[in-house]
């Protein structure tokens, strides 16, 4: 009885605990759903957003007024989107994506997005996915690293660990 007695405290504590973390997490992902990024990463973004656009003016001679809003209203399969609607372009940017790796987000995802809104203001036909050989020469002229379609998952991977 007495070895019983010990695994129905680890068993107790094992559960405390698992509850503790599962209330962590949950206060962490609350936090930052009802929290603006941080002061950091807005500055990093606003410095990588004025970055592409000096290059949009020095490469294609455009002066772009393109805003790029950072939304926590996506599906979170997004990791950014751009827009044109009524004559008006716009970047978006999935908020919740900021979690999984900054350095992507900044580094490709806004490049990637500011690529297809060059594409928009070239007036160039748009494919089915928009992801053209026009447009992987803009996002490489925009300082995109790896023009693909879609999300690396393993460039997210690989950064996580340092590699």
């Amino acid at each position: 009885m007495h070895f019983t007695h010990k695994l129905e405290k680890i068993f107790i504590l094992a559960i405390a605990a698992a509850l503790g973390y599962l209330a962590y997490s949950l206060y962490q992902s609350y936090s930052f759903k009802n929290s603006p990024l941080s002061v950091e990463i807005q500055k990093r973004v606003k410095k990588k957003e004025a970055e592409v656009l000096g290059l949009i003016e020095q490469k294609f001679k455009l002066k772009a007024d393109i805003p790029l809003v950072i939304s926590d209203e996506f599906h979170s399969n997004l990791y950014g989107l751009t827009s044109y609607k009524d004559a008006r372009i716009a970047v978006y940017l999935n908020k919740k994506r900021f979690r999984e790796s900054v350095d992507y987000m900044i580094d490709e995802v806004i490049p990637h997005e500011y690529a297809h809104a060059m594409v928009f203001m070239l007036g160039a036909k748009i494919s089915q996915d928009g992801h053209t050989k026009l447009w992987q020469k803009v996002c490489l002229e925009l300082g995109g690293k790896q023009c693909e379609r879609y999300v690396n998952g393993e460039e997210i991977v690989r950064q996580k660990m340092g590699l």
